[in-house]
């Protein structure tokens, strides 16, 4: 009986597995040269008292041995290579980088489209209230002609349709002013007194009638 150089537990010398971890024992075990037990040819150092396995450390040993005589290129890696994680590194800090700057461009970007919205606002802003100033202006006073030209000046001003019926009402107006011009000549005409025809005027009437 001797014990599982891996679990510890009390095995068969002639088991060929570990019935409890499953360890490899036939074939693969080895005295250890400090106290005697045993433990696997693959274990660089005894579990029981801690003395380097011979047999383990020997290949390993000649093995770097061969790998440090092959160059650079040929030898075996076994970790990443520090060069790859430099790459990554640059790799993600690029991406980073870009991803800052497009987020800056947008925001700059954003932020223009705003102030020119705010200016064009203020520039359409100064515009009505300007036009409502001219409007002002022009519908105080009864004149076709300045309201023809504020319409024609201001042509998409929310006023040029008050100008417009301004206009209309203005030219009814004075055509009804007309129209009574017109009827008070005709009335002052009819009642003036009608004069008597002179005596030359009388007899000539007389000698045509027949």
């Amino acid at each position: 009986m001797i014990t599982c150089p891996e679990c510890g537990k009390r095995i068969s010398s002639m088991a060929w597995t570990c019935p409890h971890c499953g360890t490899g024992i036939k074939d693969h075990l080895v005295e250890c040269p400090k106290c005697g037990g045993y433990m696997l040819d693959s274990q660089t150092v005894c579990k029981k008292c801690g003395s380097e396995n011979p047999d383990a450390a020997a290949p390993q040993k000649e093995q770097k041995e061969e790998e440090s005589k092959l160059p650079g290129d040929m030898r075996p890696k076994h970790k990443f290579h520090l060069g790859l994680w430099a790459t990554v590194l640059v790799i993600l800090t690029a991406a980073a980088a870009v991803y800052y700057g497009l987020t800056k461009y947008e925001e700059e970007v954003r932020a223009q489209e705003n102030a020119e919205r705010e200016a064009a606002m203020k520039m359409a802003l100064a515009v009505q209230e300007e036009q409502a100033r001219q409007w002002r202006m022009v519908a105080e006073c009864d004149s076709i002609e300045l309201l023809e030209q504020y319409i024609k000046e201001n042509p998409d001003s929310k006023f040029a349709g008050f100008a417009l019926d301004r206009i209309d009402s203005l030219r009814l107006r004075k055509a009804e002013i007309r129209c009574q011009e017109l009827a008070r000549k005709e009335l002052e005409k009819a009642q003036e007194p009608k004069t008597e025809p002179e005596p030359d005027q009388k007899e000539q009437q007389t000698e045509q009638q027949p």
